[in-house]
């Protein structure tokens, strides 16, 4: 059973009340964020927040509240202060971009007629979405059409 089948919703916020993680805002100066636009944190008593800069586009917010929720559901054996030392860090961060570009359907709002003659620049910002989050679609389409 997947999570849509649990909590029937794709709505981040719904899964984050769900899944009992709270969600603090914080101005993108604050130390808490090293300089992210949001981090993800489990202490040692399994208590879960997600800390988020509270300038965000609220499209792009929802992209990185979905990016977190995929480390939380993605890396539950992962203890840390700020994923300092972490070994894989970029992959622990593609598989977070990855499980939020299907949460959020994004290969589902690619309208190839509808974007045609944008460069990927223009369509990660329609789509609010990074650009390392596009080329992950990109590479999808390429490895399930061939």
């Amino acid at each position: 059973m997947g999570l849509l089948d649990l909590y029937g919703t794709r709505n981040v916020y719904e899964l984050y009340d769900a899944l009992e993680i709270s969600m603090v805002k914080l101005p993108e100066d604050n130390v808490m964020l090293q300089g992210n636009e949001g981090i993800y944190l489990r202490d040692y008593l399994d208590g879960e927040s997600v800390y988020i800069r509270d300038d965000l586009d609220p499209e792009y917010e929802e992209f990185v509240l979905a990016h977190e929720l995929g480390h939380a559901l993605l890396h539950t054996d992962i203890h840390t202060n700020f994923f300092n030392g972490i070994p894989n860090r970029d992959k622990l961060d593609r598989q977070a971009n990855y499980f939020a570009i299907k949460l959020l359907d994004f290969e589902g709002r690619l309208d190839s007629i509808a974007l045609e003659g944008f460069t990927i620049e223009q369509i990660a910002s329609t789509l609010s979405l990074p650009m390392m989050g596009l080329a992950m679609i990109k590479e999808m389409q390429e490895i399930y059409s061939a």
